[in-house]
């Protein structure tokens, strides 16, 4: 089983389903994940406390366990920037 929208990765990465999440290397999700949730939610990158939902799903997939592979977005099987290949 694998997805491909973010709000989909964000549930499974908070829930540590994810074995492998791949991310294309030249995307940016302005926002943060909610952690409890699994929740992304939007936000200015401009506001200094606002990171990238992307880079925060990777750090919870690693956190979790799982692999995180970053890939040129040309090579991309999605065209969200998020690619998750789920445990189980």
């Amino acid at each position: 089983m694998a997805a491909g929208k973010p709000d989909e990765v964000a549930t499974a990465a908070v829930a540590g389903r994810i074995g492998t999440l791949l991310v294309d290397a030249d995307r940016e999700l302005p926002g943060r994940v909610d952690r409890a949730t699994g929740t992304i939610q939007a936000a200015d990158l401009s506001d200094p406390e606002v990171d990238d939902a992307i880079d925060d799903l990777a750090e919870e997939v690693l956190r979790m366990g799982g692999q995180v592979i970053v890939v040129p977005g040309d090579q991309m099987p999605t065209d969200t920037g998020l690619a998750a290949i789920f445990r189980y």
